[in-house]
């Protein structure tokens, strides 16, 4: 960890002995943790805690002004000071602080997210809790950890780990206590919570996973593992799975086979698909088929069921945030068309053509545009050509043609999202016995026709089932038809204005063409 000279410890003691009755200063308190796990962002070495300088930390006074803190690096990270870097001056104490501060929703609330993002599989913030009456800030866990230490059969490249439990894991919580003592009731959100590495990790040799759950007794813990080729193995933890606040679990698991779904596109060829829609971040650099790198990071969705439909709204060259919705061909490969980047919002069909000639198509290595063969796709192998687009055809014979293609598909809520629901060609129905009901195929026309909850989802993810959830489409920077699902091909048409996509609406499914600008999904496939 970088490790800077604080070169104003002579004038952070003296705040430090300030009188707390300064009412409207912006103080500079001392925060230091009880011992708890040995990785993460609040991470101990030899014993002490050494902090992050990106850690963020809300405080509030008590007349509950609230200010988020952050962390000044110092050659000492045990203890170290944090000064306000955004929100009110505070007034006079009791303080209470939590970390992260993003999870913080009241004086004595928190939400636990339903999905934790770490970049390797290390720790994410491990939620802490502080009460004083001074500026001195001692952190209490509220969570334990699970570590998963895993290894594979042979090369094995994990991008998440989904974890189903009999008790909800996530959601709002309410903090009782203070110090030792401190705990959280059970949280109102979900049962299932996950972990997705923003790079996938190789676990051919055993590797180590950090998830941070409430503390507790877990008689149901179901594994789900999903590989960054869609391949995907399920595992059930021992009984009474215990979860200690401040405390480590490890959970082994050796020698884990992952099973390959197929599905056919045509009468020779099968492919799996991706576990979820293909995302994009102006922020970073990936590397690409032609060498080097570009700007951005693209990555899979962190569930199948997740769509950002309206947040694309904030497209722009400038946006941060994470966007799903592409023009057709924007995958930075130019091929001479001036709209070839992913945030492009232009919505002239001639500029999606080569050199703005609307009667020409893309050819030559251009052809497809594919964003899955120019692209390293960070949670899915991380290295350009292991993925790519279907095309129209492919899509026809994937919902029309192959044996049972209707009874292969379905209408469906996933976790209350709607979408389309694809079996692999060989499927066993997970929900036969558990009395939740059989799959319905497409003779059954409304999204309820199949209602899974995240739990239940994840039974039939790892029976292979894929799901397609309503995307909406984007014209320039404004998104419409949300209750509707729209995914690209890599078919040129032959109208000199559109491409081919498959989209679908409830009971309706069709492959058609539409305009190149629009902004539609994209679910990528591997050979």
């Amino acid at each position: 960890m970088k490790k800077t000279l604080y070169a104003a410890l002579v004038v952070a003691a003296a705040l430090l002995g300030a009188c707390t009755k300064d009412a409207g200063v912006a103080k500079t308190f001392r925060a230091s943790a009880e011992p708890a796990t040995e990785n993460g962002k609040i991470a101990y070495s030899g014993g002490r805690l050494l902090w992050s300088a990106d850690d963020k930390i809300d405080v509030r006074d008590a007349s509950l002004n609230e200010a988020i803190y952050g962390v000044v690096e110092d050659d000492d990270m045990t203890r170290v000071d944090i000064v306000k870097v955004s929100g009110t001056d505070l007034s006079d104490g009791p303080y209470t602080a939590v970390l992260p501060a993003a999870i913080r929703t009241g004086a004595s609330t928190v939400k636990l997210p339903a999905t934790q993002t770490t970049p390797d599989g290390s720790l994410c913030s491990l939620p802490m809790y502080a009460v004083s009456d001074d500026v001195y800030l001692k952190f209490y866990n509220l969570c334990g950890v699970v570590r998963f230490r895993l290894s594979a059969s042979s090369s094995v490249s994990l991008s998440r780990i989904a974890v189903s439990t009999n008790s909800n894991t996530n959601g709002a919580s309410t903090i009782s206590g203070s110090g030792k003592t401190v705990s959280i009731t059970t949280p109102s959100g979900g049962n299932v919570t996950t972990l997705a590495c923003d790079v996938a990790q190789n676990i051919a040799s055993a590797k180590d996973f950090y998830m941070y759950l409430p503390a507790g007794t877990y008689t149901t813990f179901r594994i789900l593992l999903t590989a960054n080729d869609g391949s995907v193995c399920s595992k059930n933890a021992q009984n009474n799975i215990v979860v200690q606040r401040g405390k480590i679990t490890t959970i082994t698991l050796s020698n884990l086979s992952f099973a390959d779904h197929r599905f056919s596109v045509s009468a020779t060829t099968s492919v799996k698909f991706a576990p979820g829609n293909l995302q994009y971040t102006t922020q970073g650099t990936h590397a690409v088929s032609t060498g080097g790198t570009a700007p951005g990071t693209w990555r899979f969705a962190e569930h199948q069921y997740d769509a950002l439909r309206s947040a694309n709204s904030s497209i722009s060259d400038s946006y941060e945030g994470w966007i799903d919705l592409f023009g057709w061909g924007t995958s930075g490969w130019s091929g001479g068309i001036t709209a070839y980047m992913p945030t492009s919002t232009i919505t002239s069909a001639t500029n999606y053509w080569p050199g703005g000639d609307n009667s020409k198509n893309l050819t030559g290595a251009y052809a497809q545009a594919d964003w899955g063969v120019y692209n390293a796709i960070s949670n899915g192998g991380n290295t350009p050509g292991q993925w790519r687009t279907l095309t129209g055809t492919e899509w026809s014979y994937l919902l029309n043609h192959r044996d049972d293609a209707a009874g292969k598909r379905g209408y469906a809520e996933v976790n209350n999202v709607n979408g389309v629901i694809l079996l692999p060609d060989s499927f066993t129905d997970p929900m036969l016995n558990n009395g939740s009901g059989v799959f319905v195929g497409s003779a059954q026309t409304g999204w309820t026709s199949n209602v899974y909850t995240a739990a239940n989802w994840t039974a039939m993810e790892a029976a292979g089932a894929v799901f397609l959830p309503v995307t909406g489409r984007r014209d320039g920077a404004s998104v419409s038809n949300t209750g509707f699902g729209y995914y690209w091909s890599s078919t040129q048409s032959s109208s000199n204005s559109s491409s081919t996509d498959m989209w679908f609406r409830e009971s309706f499914f069709e492959t058609s063409s539409t305009y190149r600008y629009r902004g539609c999904a994209v679910r990528l496939v591997k050979d």
